[in-house]
């Protein structure tokens, strides 16, 4: 496991972060939700590759107080060149405002324990899940046709439109070198922007739900959701605090991922970590910086008619970018299969 573990700590701080020396480096963790093998781990690599880090801790956000983020950590968002977040009551909305236009490299870190960071999740090449993603953006380019089926009886269809979105500013943040948030381990290509979309989503999940004892069916037009069948009163009124509008979707793009919790259990982490797997693709409901996600699995989805996911497994290792990168990393094939998700 040591061997692992330090290739999990490389493949953050190396290969994702690209910490350089003389960089001012943050690590941002919540009281009691990280291991301290994998913070010291992190300290060590960067201060080995020249930079100057710097460990900040808080306590945990209250859910009725999300606007009273401690000043230590405020500050090392400010400071930071390089910023390892592991926050998870510090939520991607209520920080956006403070940071709209944020230029540094924060990498909100998932693999907190040391079991996940020896994972082959934490092990899977960040340069080949940025390629994976990178061409997923370049092939979602506006104007041309996306169609999303899936075994559960989703069948929807539209184009893309500019990269401006609410809910995309509030994800990524372009800056010179790639997106200014990177996820690890990850992670999901950019959220396209969704025009003219039209059909049925079935969701299979439905963000901050723990199941789905019966389906809920979206009925689309215009980019819009005009009726609602099946599920509970709570789900309809999730949905229906939005203005109703498709804004964006994306899909996972790490076959490696991992669910170390019970979708029972916990809705919100099992989310967190499922949705950065290919078999699950999700849509943003509602045109503001706190969507709902609605998700549905094992998708297939073709842009202008070519398939790019087929059965919640990628189809775009042969592009040239990604052909590239796994060659360049000397990852094993069997790297390509998804790690089946936990789903109760």
């Amino acid at each position: 496991m040591a061997e692992s573990f330090q290739a999990g700590i490389e493949n953050c701080v190396a290969t994702c972060a690209s910490v350089q020396r003389g960089q001012s480096v943050y690590i941002v963790t919540e009281e009691g939700v990280a291991d301290a093998a994998v913070v010291e781990a992190l300290t060590e690599s960067a201060r080995e590759r020249g930079a100057d880090v710097r460990v900040v801790s808080g306590p945990v956000i209250p859910r009725d107080r999300p606007e009273a983020i401690p000043s230590a950590v405020l500050d090392a968002y400010d400071r930071a060149d390089v910023l390892f977040a592991h926050y998870p009551s510090l939520k991607r909305e209520v920080l956006h405002p403070h940071f709209p236009g944020e230029s540094r490299v924060r990498v909100p870190n998932r693999a907190r324990t040391v079991s996940l960071m020896s994972s082959e999740w934490a092990g899977f090449p960040y340069s080949v899940q940025r390629a994976l993603a990178t061409t997923l953006d370049t092939l979602s380019a506006p104007g041309k046709s996306w169609r999303i089926t899936s075994p559960n009886g989703t069948d929807v269809k539209g184009s893309f439109g500019s990269r401006e979105s609410t809910v995309a500013q509030a994800y990524f943040v372009e800056d010179e070198g790639g997106r200014a948030r990177r996820n690890f381990p990850g992670g999901v290509h950019s959220p396209v922007v969704a025009v003219a979309t039209e059909g049925v989503i079935v969701a299979d999940h439905i963000a901050g739900f723990g199941g789905m004892p019966e389906s809920v069916r979206l009925e689309l037009k215009d980019g819009r959701v005009v009726s609602l069948q099946g599920g509970d009163p709570l789900m309809h009124q999730s949905l229906g605090g939005t203005d109703g509008f498709i804004d964006s979707w994306h899909a996972g793009v790490n076959p490696k991922t991992i669910v170390p919790i019970a979708r029972a259990k916990n809705p919100g982490q099992w989310y967190s970590y499922s949705h950065c797997s290919p078999a699950i693709v999700h849509f943003h409901v509602g045109r503001s910086h706190d969507p709902v996600d609605v998700a549905c699995f094992d998708q297939t989805i073709e842009i202008d008619g070519r398939a790019v996911y087929d059965g919640g497994g990628l189809t775009i290792w042969d592009e040239p970018e990604v052909d590239n990168a796994v060659k360049t990393s000397g990852m094993a094939g069997s790297m390509m299969v998804n790690t089946p998700m936990t789903l109760s």
